[in-house]
């Protein structure tokens, strides 16, 4: 027998006989050993379509869990949400400065709009980061000087956090070549140096290792820390890149989309349980036929009343009223109280 034949023995062994086979039978394809899930036909798409595999048997919040929020306007909708019903009642320490007199992690949680930034608090907050000066800008252009007064304060609330609820944005972001760090936001028209701040698209990959970054840091200070993803489905406002904002949005939410799900199936991640995903992206393009606002980018406060309300279901022990959203009364109230927010959100 030749080589080539004892191969073929040896690769073809675990088929069936071919006489076996009867090709005139109608077959059906192989679903495979896991579960199989098909996609929604001829019918309208449910929440729980969507939820399905994201729902989780404990709730996470209750009116004793301490819960803070980083990235786009969406982390804090939730957390101006707890705080509407009397939940997350705890006091992150105050601080008057350039954004607002509220609460500094508070006004300064929808800075954070990608992973980066948000692993390098965590660094700041725990000595393993000195940020350089004129690194660090507000959303009105403040400058931000990191004082070891506020990162005290930053590492006291990250100690006592129960829940972080993490939106991201952007997978678009500036580049400090001084320090390699990553900016917060585009550098000030005044203080920008061509050799020193650069634009770039973080790739899947890069983004993948800023979680296990992320990972190692609450894995090392934070032990037990749960950690709620969103993807926030708000449109990139504008690009760097030299094509449409448009089919850059796209490119720029399926980088997180896809490093977060490497990075949740990862078998050591999904052993630890610490990390959840509420895929409110998903619900807010997949539920509604027009979630958007005249703006093209904020949703509809009665879209996010409705994303609220599912995170609440799937997250917190809440009670739920059955009638909730059909009772004229308390749907008005709702609405009012999102468009509120989404104004608040908007001026600062």
């Amino acid at each position: 027998m030749t080589e080539m034949q004892d191969n073929w023995l040896r690769m073809s062994a675990w088929k069936h006989n071919p006489g076996e086979l009867d090709f005139q039978q109608r077959d059906r394809w192989f679903a495979g050993q896991q579960p199989c899930h098909r996609y929604p036909r001829d019918r309208a798409i449910t929440a729980d379509d969507i939820l399905l595999g994201w729902s989780q048997p404990e709730k996470l919040i209750t009116r004793e869990t301490k819960v803070l929020a980083f990235g786009s306007c969406f982390a804090e909708y939730f957390i101006r949400f707890l705080a509407e019903y009397g939940y997350n009642d705890w006091q992150v320490p105050a601080e008057r400065h350039a954004l607002c007199d509220e609460r500094l992690l508070f006004s300064l949680g929808s800075t954070f709009e990608n992973i980066f930034v948000i692993v390098q608090q965590l660094r700041w907050a725990f000595g393993e980061f000195t940020p350089p000066r004129a690194i660090w800008f507000t959303k009105d252009k403040a400058y931000f000087e990191a004082t070891e007064d506020r990162r005290e304060k930053l590492r006291a609330s990250f100690e006592d956090v129960d829940v972080l609820v993490i939106t991201l944005g952007l997978s678009e972001i500036w580049f400090d070549n001084a320090s390699g760090e990553t900016m917060w936001r585009p550098i000030l028209s005044q203080a920008y140096e061509p050799a020193r701040h650069t634009f770039k698209l973080a790739g899947a990959a890069e983004t993948v290792l800023a979680f296990r970054d992320l990972d190692r840091l609450l894995e090392t200070f934070m032990p037990g820390t749960k950690v709620i993803f969103t993807l926030s489905p708000v449109p990139l406002l504008f690009t760097f890149r030299d094509q449409s904002p448009i089919t850059a949005n796209h490119v720029s939410k399926a980088i997180l989309r896809v490093a977060l799900d490497e990075f949740l199936f990862s078998e050591d991640i999904r052993a630890r349980n610490w990390y959840h995903y509420f895929p409110s992206y998903e619900l807010v393009l997949n539920l509604f036929d027009n979630p958007f606002e005249s703006d093209n980018r904020h949703v509809r406060p009665e879209v996010a009343a409705a994303i609220l309300d599912i995170f609440s279901a799937a997250y917190t022990d809440l009670p739920r009223d059955p009638g909730r959203g059909e009772v004229e009364g308390e749907t008005s109230q709702l609405r009012n109280r999102i468009r509120r927010l989404e104004n608040e959100l908007v001026q600062t």
